[in-house]
This record gives C-alpha cells, structure tokens and sequence, in this order.
C-alpha cells in the first residue's frame, strides 16, 4: 500500500465519519435541549437517522388500517431507523478510530 492509498483511506474512513457526526450534533442539538439540559437519548436517534433510515423500510409497512396507525407506524419507523442509524453511527466511530493507529504504521512501513 502506497502513502497515498493510506493517506486516502484515513479521510475516508476515519476524518469523513468524523466530521458528519460532528456536524449531524451541531444540527440537532438545539433540537434536544429540554429546560437547558441535552436529551442524550433524543439526540442519538437523531444523530442516527441518517445512517439507518434506509434500513427499516422493509420492516414496518403501514397497511389497511386507519390513518391515526399509519401515522403512528410511520413515527415508529423513524425512532426505529434512529436506534438502528445510532449503533451504526458508534460502530462507524469505532472503526474511525482505529483507523488512526493502523494509518500511523501503514505510514511508518511503507
């Protein structure tokens, strides 16, 4: 591996995860202040939104029931999809963060 195939995949998978986890907290913040105290919880299902949105829409489909359970099925997908985007958002963090040391020595070996 070259010092710029390491370098490349640094900001890929370290800095890029990074930087929209930090931005994705500035955005929604302001969302989760309740009498001046963050609501953590409120904040990391909508941190995680983004990355797990996409994977409940097989799961819960609203069907032929009246419009109030369609709604509220609809708000369930969206909590659903955050818990789910919330441990990919860690899990993404997590693989951010190794990437660190690993980019040192594939610098130092190569």
């Amino acid at each position: 591996m070259t010092r710029g195939e390491a370098i490349r995949q640094f900001l890929v998978k370290s800095i890029l995860p990074m930087v929209s986890a930090l931005l994705l907290v500035c955005i929604f913040k302001s969302a989760c202040m309740k009498n001046g105290v963050l609501d953590y919880v409120w904040l990391w299902i909508l941190c995680g939104l983004p990355f797990g949105l996409h994977r409940t829409c097989l799961w819960i489909i609203p069907g032929d029931k009246s419009f109030g359970s369609s709604v509220a099925t609809f708000a369930l997908n969206f909590i659903i999809g955050g818990v789910i985007g919330g441990v990919v958002l860690v899990w993404r963090l997590l693989v951010a963060a190794w990437y660190v040391p690993l980019t040192v020595y594939r610098l130092i070996v190569a």
